[in-house]
């Protein structure tokens, strides 16, 4: 964990006052890279118990928050379509955003397109990247599952999702193979 990286860091610079100045600038700058994770580890636990405690409610349009997903992320293309629901308008964007943001990292092409039917309203995020191992899938939304702890992954952001996807009385589907992955966010259609 970040906490006994940072303990150990701290205890060897203590105990060695000897060490040679780029030893100890090593020592120093993994102690750095392990608070910035220990820092994304807070954030995102904290974001998680906001989730789980569900947030003010109000009309929400998907397709604006999804427009608004396509102007900050231009590789991403944006087909609305999905409608209103009444849900806390900052949750429902982090879930979206995270979504967005690993599809960005894993494919060359991210489509947002949004679904409604006359109960449900929502979105699909889809990717052409490598997809997602069967054994992977059963365990992605585990909070800190994650297969990127060496690059700073902290295995909350879809756990994050999920939470507020269920909070909002929705549900979450993924399905994913080699050149495509596709999360499906359902919610209850808002009335009119």
């Amino acid at each position: 964990t970040p906490i006994s990286t940072l303990r150990g860091t701290v205890e060897l610079l203590r105990d060695d006052e000897d060490m040679p100045r780029e030893q100890r600038a090593k020592f120093l700058d993994n102690a750095t890279k392990e608070l910035d994770r220990l820092e994304r580890l807070v954030t995102g636990l904290l974001r998680l118990a906001r989730a789980e405690e569900g947030g003010t409610r109000e009309r929400v349009d998907l397709d604006a928050l999804m427009l608004d997903i396509g102007q900050r992320y231009p590789k991403v293309r944006v087909t609305p379509g999905a409608g209103s629901v009444n849900g806390n308008s900052e949750q429902l964007g982090v879930a979206l955003e995270n979504l967005v943001a690993n599809a960005v990292r894993y494919g060359q092409v991210v489509q947002v397109t949004g679904v409604s039917t006359s109960e449900h309203s929502g979105f699909e995020v889809q990717d052409d990247g490598p997809g997602i191992s069967a054994a992977n899938q059963a365990r992605v939304f585990d909070r800190f599952f994650t297969t990127e702890r060496g690059t700073g992954g902290t295995g909350l952001g879809l756990a994050l999702v999920r939470a507020i996807v269920q909070r909002h009385g929705g549900t979450i589907q993924l399905d994913s193979r080699p050149g495509c992955t596709c999360f499906r966010i359902t919610l209850p259609r808002s009335a009119a």
